[in-house]
């Protein structure tokens, strides 16, 4: 197994991992709910306490140029993130009339007019556990493929925290597009930012 020392990435490494991050999240359909682009404010790649761990499970190839692995990858760590969009909130209180979508002194009541509202969620506590497909090439950078759905838990605390019925339809839509993420923008997020780390290329930058 490999043992990660986590680094404390570099401003630029978080602003281009934050670009993408976006582009990715604006992409294609978003949920009904969404008014808004979903916008990054803060990342956090955790810290080097709780890394990443890699367990070898199968070596396909490896040369002097290029090695290829299935390996079984867990992470239980502190990395957050924070989103910031708008919603249309009232679709969210399921046809429930005078439902209080705030809570607390500032009310606002359903009504039959749109009603869009800033949203921040932040998105905490990750687990995941899967088989991943892992090739490391000089002249390529690095290919991830994940072989199986990787997301055991997430955390999801938003602005609705109070209503309940809204709290979990956020946390299923999150979980959902967390795990299409996984499957389609990540591995290219991470190919993309690697072939500026990998020796073989002529510009090589370290993330942190």
């Amino acid at each position: 197994s490999f043992s990660f020392q986590w680094p404390r990435f570099s401003d630029k490494f978080h602003a281009e991992t934050t670009d993408m991050l976006n582009n990715a999240l604006n992409k294609g359909s978003k949920p009904p709910i969404i008014e808004d682009k979903i916008e990054v404010v803060e990342l956090n790649m955790g810290t080097q306490v709780r890394p990443p761990e890699l367990e070898i499970r199968d070596i396909g190839d490896l040369t002097t140029d290029q090695f290829r692995g299935i390996f079984k990858l867990s992470y239980s760590g502190d990395a957050h993130i924070v989103l910031r969009t708008k919603v249309q909130a009232n679709p969210l209180h399921h046809k429930k009339p005078g439902m209080d979508l705030l809570g607390g002194s500032r009310r606002i009541l359903a009504a039959h007019q749109p009603l869009v509202v800033p949203m921040n969620l932040r998105l905490s506590n990750f687990k995941l556990n899967a088989y991943v497909v892992l090739v490391v090439s000089k002249s390529k950078g690095i290919t991830l493929v994940f072989k199986t759905d990787p997301l055991q838990n997430v955390d999801v605390s938003s602005t609705f925290d109070s209503i309940a019925v809204i709290q979990k339809y956020i946390q299923k839509e999150i979980e959902g597009q967390l795990r299409e993420m996984f499957r389609e923008d990540l591995p290219a997020i991470i190919h993309k930012l690697s072939q500026r780390w990998i020796p073989g290329n002529s510009k090589i930058e370290t993330p942190y």
